[in-house]
């Protein structure tokens, strides 16, 4: 038997846990899965530390710290579009509720974790949206003439993507 790559997930199945003790809804499209590294060169960082930026990391200095010394890094933040998470119009009023609570200072940010199914349909490969919390809701369009279904967008700011294994 010889040794074959992993079979890519399928992009169409997938789930998403808003992280609210309750079963994760079903989305028919998720976008905004991207992080990107800036890193800000020699000319750019300040003498003085106390005018540095507090979203600027220094990797080699603080792995310099942790493990003895490490060569100077350019400082790196990285960043990430918002989460827009689209599906069908139900009588689940999670995400509207959600919008809600928010505008009305009554919930906190959660983790919003998406899920890559395998074949099986378990979670194999996910992505951890850490503190997300909603901007926008944008509710379906309504046109008679046209046949297709009502579709709900919910867009999510949030503090990092981090990859997770499907248990976590």
């Amino acid at each position: 038997m010889t040794d074959r790559p992993a079979e890519p997930y399928g992009r169409h199945r997938f789930d998403v846990d808003l992280g609210d003790d309750r079963p994760p809804l079903g989305f028919t499209e998720v976008t905004g899965l991207s992080v990107r590294v800036q890193a800000q060169s020699a000319d750019d960082t300040p003498e003085d530390d106390a005018d540095q930026d507090v979203d600027w990391f220094d990797w080699g200095d603080r792995l310099g710290r942790a493990v003895g010394h490490v060569p100077p890094a350019p400082r790196r933040r990285t960043t990430s579009p918002t989460l827009t998470l689209r599906r069908g119009v139900t009588d689940d009023r999670r995400l509207w509720d959600w919008l809600q609570g928010w505008v009305a200072g009554a919930v906190e940010p959660r983790d919003v974790r998406v899920f890559l199914l395998d074949a099986t349909g378990e979670r194999a490969r996910g992505w951890r949206c850490r503190d997300a919390t909603p901007i926008r809701w944008d509710g379906p369009e309504l046109v008679a003439d046209r046949p297709g279904a009502a579709i709900e967008t919910l867009e999510l700011a949030h503090d990092g993507l981090e990859a997770i294994t499907g248990g976590e």
